[in-house]
């Protein structure tokens, strides 16, 4: 196999195995996944293409696994759609802050730009804008939910996935 093609091959098993790990994580969780108040564990991904080992297969693969983990979301295609252009965003956000020369800056864009993005989509367009949940509940419960899995968990996560990539 030529070793473009390697590159593309092992691309696609990273995106698949990160779409199918956040679509399973979001099914699972699915009745606090859902909602004005929501706290989405599997989001805790969304800052993944900051990693270089990931890069471009992570904005992939956290799109597909949104889409897949949102065909079940109770608030059906506006969700799909949105959701998937939410974690799109969030994660080819995260791919470019990685260009911040100062480690600790960069990452914390990694996940600043997520929480932000998934708060606006989600919490203001899809929940008040469409389904007209109150401003403050919508938006209040999409970003403590956003801080909690893209700000906490995230930021722990690709911290400590540097520190192993580095080792290696």
């Amino acid at each position: 196999m030529a070793q473009r093609e390697r590159k593309v091959t092992i691309g696609i098993a990273k995106a698949s195995i990160i779409a199918a790990g956040y679509a399973a994580v979001t099914i699972l969780i699915a009745p606090i996944a859902y909602g004005p108040i929501q706290v989405r564990i599997s989001d805790i991904l969304m800052p993944i293409p900051f990693i270089p080992y990931f890069g471009w297969s992570g904005v992939i693969g956290l799109a597909l696994g949104t889409f897949i983990a949102n065909l079940i979301s109770p608030y059906g295609i506006w969700d799909v759609v949105l959701g998937t252009l939410a974690n799109f965003l969030g994660g080819t956000g995260s791919y470019y802050a990685r260009k911040i020369n100062n480690g600790i800056i960069g990452r914390l864009i990694a996940v600043i730009v997520p929480i932000i993005v998934v708060t606006i989509l989600i919490g203001y367009v899809l929940l008040n804008l469409i389904y007209e949940v109150p401003l403050f509940i919508a938006i209040g419960g999409v970003f403590i939910g956003e801080l909690i899995s893209v700000g906490f968990g995230g930021f722990l996560l690709i911290t400590m996935l540097e520190k192993r990539l580095e080792r290696q």
